[in-house]
């Protein structure tokens, strides 16, 4: 009998929480682009704070999409996978209501 291995990944299924993070990172960057509008008109520390955390908000998904580990030659077994991507569904629902809330007019 052969040696098992760790399951693979279904063929052509995409990964849900690298699409997850990827849209966490379309909101941030669509978030971005709305505090740095702020931020010409009013010059605020408020609105470059906003800035400031969004960046980070882009590095931290960046970093956590697991695309991006594949690109850069990491891989390994997350056995807490299912935590992961309810982390992530909380945190793309919570930029999704940031970015309403963000584009409602005043």
């Amino acid at each position: 009998m052969p040696p098992v291995g760790p399951p693979q990944p279904y063929a052509g299924v995409p990964d849900p929480h690298g699409l997850l993070t990827l849209g966490s990172i379309i909101l941030l960057v669509c978030l971005l682009v709305i505090y740095i509008k702020n931020y010409e008109q009013i010059k605020s520390k408020f609105a470059l704070g906003l800035i400031a955390f969004v960046i980070l908000l882009i590095v931290q998904a960046f970093t956590s999409n697991p695309f991006v580990a594949v690109l850069w030659g990491f891989r390994h077994l997350d056995a807490l996978g299912l935590l992961r991507i309810l982390s992530e569904w909380f945190e793309f629902v919570a930029l999704a209501v940031l970015l309403y809330i963000s584009l409602k007019p005043e």
